[in-house]
């Protein structure tokens, strides 16, 4: 039941997206950016502008953050030298396996399973993951091709990081929007869910699928085996629990993001086997995010 119940709803739209993409052609860019500059920045200011902020949690979350970044990252590096992969092919592995679909797929899954206050609690883990995933990702995916400085400054510029800071800026002055101003946004930001999933569709309908098996085993095996263990750990260990310990090891448990696949096209990181990563853990997802739940729930 949890299946029909979670995972389902969200393949279901996710579906739509691929059908529209293989049938319509619609302007994918014009989407996205949508979704980039005006849905996405709109639901994480209206969230974080309705919930009280838990410096307790949020030290917690950032922390969660950094050692689960760093393993996952560490672990996809020393197993490429172990397979004895290229240096693209090393950092379509990291990208892969290290910078999961918290956003797309996490905040529509972690709504379905947990509800509104999941989805508030998984918009949190969502900014805090953006922001430096963003930044990894243009770091490994340029391998060296491009300063550390710019890559920076790229990240500094998504849309999200100014809607969080606006939001903390006012919460932080006690200054009350009024709700003209409120509702609009709120409503804008309803939108940004179901707009990721179809995005996500149509992002996988674009996809060419790569037969490399060994590659994208492990990629998997990573992704959706060894980052779901390494969150649990990781939650008991900083004293996480309840609703927050779900949502947040249920989000960092997604398949591989379709951001650093843009990366990869920027910088030629192998972009064929990091879009055949994301095809695969989005897919074998359905299985290991069935299976998650029922220990979570």
């Amino acid at each position: 039941m949890l299946f029909i119940q979670i995972i389902l709803p969200v393949f279901l739209i996710i579906l739509a997206g691929f059908a529209l993409e293989k049938f319509s052609r619609l302007d994918f860019r014009t989407l996205t950016q949508v979704s980039l500059f005006l849905f996405s920045p709109a639901l994480v200011f209206s969230a974080l502008m309705k919930q009280e902020l838990h410096s307790g949690l949020a030290g917690r979350l950032f922390l969660f953050m950094l050692l689960y970044t760093a393993i996952l990252w560490a672990v996809s590096v020393v197993l490429a030298r172990l397979f004895r992969f290229t240096g693209e092919t090393a950092g379509a592995l990291s990208l892969s396996t290290v910078v999961m679909n918290c956003g797309n797929f996490g905040l529509p899954l972690a709504y379905f399973a947990y509800g509104e206050s999941g989805l508030e609690i998984s918009i949190l883990t969502f900014v805090f993951f953006t922001i430096p995933l963003g930044t990894l990702a243009i770091v490994i995916a340029q391998g060296g091709k491009a300063p550390l400085g710019k890559a920076l400054s790229n990240a500094f510029k998504i849309p999200i990081f100014h809607a969080v800071v606006l939001a903390l800026l006012l919460k932080g002055t006690a200054i009350d929007l009024p709700r003209f101003l409120l509702q609009p946004v709120d409503l804008l930001g309803q939108a940004a869910i179901p707009v990721m999933l179809v995005l996500l569709g149509m992002q996988l309908a674009r996809t060419r699928f790569q037969n490399t098996p060994g590659f994208l085993s492990l990629a998997t095996l990573l992704r959706l085996a060894l980052a779901p263990l390494v969150a649990w750990l990781l939650t008991r260990a900083l004293g996480i629990q309840g609703m927050a310990k779900g949502v947040i090891i249920l989000q960092t448990s997604t398949p591989s993001a379709v951001l650093p696949l843009l990366y990869s096209l920027r910088f030629g990181t192998r972009p064929d086997l990091v879009a055949s990563s994301i095809l695969v853990t989005t897919l074998a997802s359905t299985v290991s995010l069935t299976i998650l739940l029922y220990l979570l729930l």
